[in-house]
C-alpha cells in the first residue's frame, strides 16, 4: 500500500496554489485544531491579494455583465463579451473560495472532496474558456476589417452565439480529459503516462492554434488601421496584451506540473495571482478605453460601454433583429432620422457598395445580398 499515492485535498490544493498549499492542514484534524492566529502566519502575503483582487473582479465582471445583457443594445462582439464576463465570473469565484477555504484552514471543504473537484475544476474551465474566446474575438475583427462586404451582407446572423456555444463545448471537453486524465489519479507514474497525450494536446491548442491566431489577428489590424484604430480594436489589443502577460505563464506551469509533479515555488504562487488579475482587469480596460479623456467619470457607464465596442463596420445583419437606431450621449435609443440632404448621402453610398458587391458576387442575382 505504500506505493499507492491517492489524490487527497492537499494535491489539489498544490495544483491550484503551488507551494504554499503544501504546508497547509493534511488533514481535518489539523485543520480544525488550527488557531486562527496560526492560519493567519502560514497565509502568504500572495493569498491575501488573491482574496482582495478577486471580489473586486467578481463585482466588476457582474454589472459589466447585467448591463451587456439587459441595457445595452448587442452586436457581434458584445456576444463575445458577454460569454468572456461569464468566463471570467466563474474563474474568480472558485479562486476566492478555494483561498478562503485555505486561509480557514480547510474549514469549508472538510469532508466534502467533490467541492474542491468541483471548484477546481471550474477554476480551469473558466481559464480555458477565456483563451478561447478571445482569440475569436481577434480573429472575428480581423474578418470585419480583411472582408467588409462579406462580413456586412453574408455573415450568418447567430455566427457569435454559434461560435461561443462551439468553444465552451472545446473547453469543457479539454478540461474534463485535463481532469480525468491528469488530476484524479491513482498512481502518480500511471498518471503521468496517461497525461503525457493530455499535456501535448493542451499545449497544441494553446500554444500552437489559438495563441498564434490571436496574435496574428491582432498584428493584420494594427498594420490595416495602423496607430489611429477604433476604440473596438484598442479594447481587443489591450484585453489580449494583458491576457498573454498575466494568464498564459499559469498554463505553462500547469503544464510542467502535470509533467514533472513538482510545484514551481513562489513563481506559480505568482502566476495565480495574475490570472486573478488577468479576469479582474478586463472592465478595466473596457471603461478607461471607451471613456472620454475629457469627460472621464462624469458620463454614464452605458454611454461608456457602448462607445467601446462600436462595432464601425455596422453589418447589416446585426446579432438580435430590430430597427435601425443610434445612441443618444444619455445612452438612450432612437430611431434614426434624417434630413433630405443625409438621405441622399445614404442611398449614394449604398448605391456604390451594392455595385461592389454586385461584381465581386458570382452567386445569381436573386440572392445576392
Amino acid at each position: 500500500m505504500s506505493d499507492f499515492v491517492a489524490l487527497s485535498d492537499t494535491d489539489l490544493y498544490n495544483l491550484v496554489y503551488g507551494s504554499f498549499a503544501v504546508e497547509g492542514p493534511t488533514n481535518a484534524s489539523t485543520g480544525r485544531n488550527a488557531s486562527a492566529r496560526d492560519v493567519r502566519e502560514e497565509v502568504p502575503a500572495v493569498l491575501w491579494a488573491i482574496m482582495s483582487i478577486s471580489p473586486l473582479g467578481f463585482v466588476e465582471n457582474g454589472v459589466l455583465l447585467w448591463f451587456l445583457s439587459f441595457r445595452m443594445r448587442r452586436n457581434p462582439f458584445t456576444v463575445y463579451i458577454t460569454h468572456l464576463s461569464i468566463a471570467d465570473i466563474s474563474l474568480l469565484l472558485c479562486i476566492f473560495v478555494l483561498t478562503v477555504d485555505y486561509a480557514l484552514g480547510h474549514e469549508l471543504s472538510t469532508g466534502y472532496y467533490y467541492t474542491i473537484v468541483t471548484l477546481s475544476v471550474t477554476f480551469l474551465f473558466g481559464y480555458n474558456t477565456g483563451l478561447y474566446l478571445l482569440t475569436a474575438i481577434s480573429v472575428e475583427r480581423c474578418l470585419s476589417v480583411l472582408y467588409p462586404i462579406w462580413y456586412r451582407c453574408h455573415r450568418p446572423k447567430h455566427q457569435s452565439a454559434l461560435v461561443c456555444a462551439l468553444l465552451w463545448a472545446l473547453s469543457c471537453l479539454v478540461t474534463t480529459m485535463e481532469y480525468a486524465l491528469c488530476i484524479d489519479s491513482e498512481r502518480q507514474s500511471f498518471s503521468q503516462r496517461r497525461c503525457r497525450p493530455v499535456i501535448i494536446l493542451i499545449a497544441i491548442l494553446s500554444f500552437l492554434v489559438f495563441t498564434p491566431l490571436m496574435v496574428v489577428s491582432s498584428a493584420v489590424l494594427l498594420e490595416r488601421l495602423g496607430v489611429h484604430s477604433s476604440k473596438l480594436y484598442l479594447v481587443i489589443a489591450v484585453t489580449i496584451a494583458v491576457f498573454l502577460t498575466f494568464a498564459m505563464p499559469m498554463r505553462v506551469l500547469y503544464l510542467l506540473y502535470y509533467e514533472y509533479w513538482s510545484t514551481s515555488g513562489t513563481l506559480h504562487d505568482v502566476s495565480i495571482l495574475f490570472s486573478t488579475i488577468n479576469s479582474s482587469a478586463n472592465p478595466f480596460i473596457y471603461f478607461f478605453v471607451g471613456s472620454s479623456r475629457k469627460r472621464r467619470f462624469k458620463e454614464s457607464l452605458k454611454v461608456v460601454l457602448t462607445r467601446a465596442f462600436k462595432d464601425d463596420t455596422q453589418p447589416r445583419r446585426q446579432e438580435d433583429s430590430g430597427h435601425p437606431s443610434t445612441t443618444t450621449e444619455t445612452g438612450r435609443l432612437r430611431p434614426k432620422t434624417w434630413d433630405a440632404g443625409g438621405v441622399s448621402s445614404v442611398l449614394e453610398v449604398q448605391r456604390k457598395l451594392l455595385l461592389i458587391a454586385i461584381r465581386k458576387d458570382t452567386r445569381p442575382p436573386g440572392r445576392r445580398c
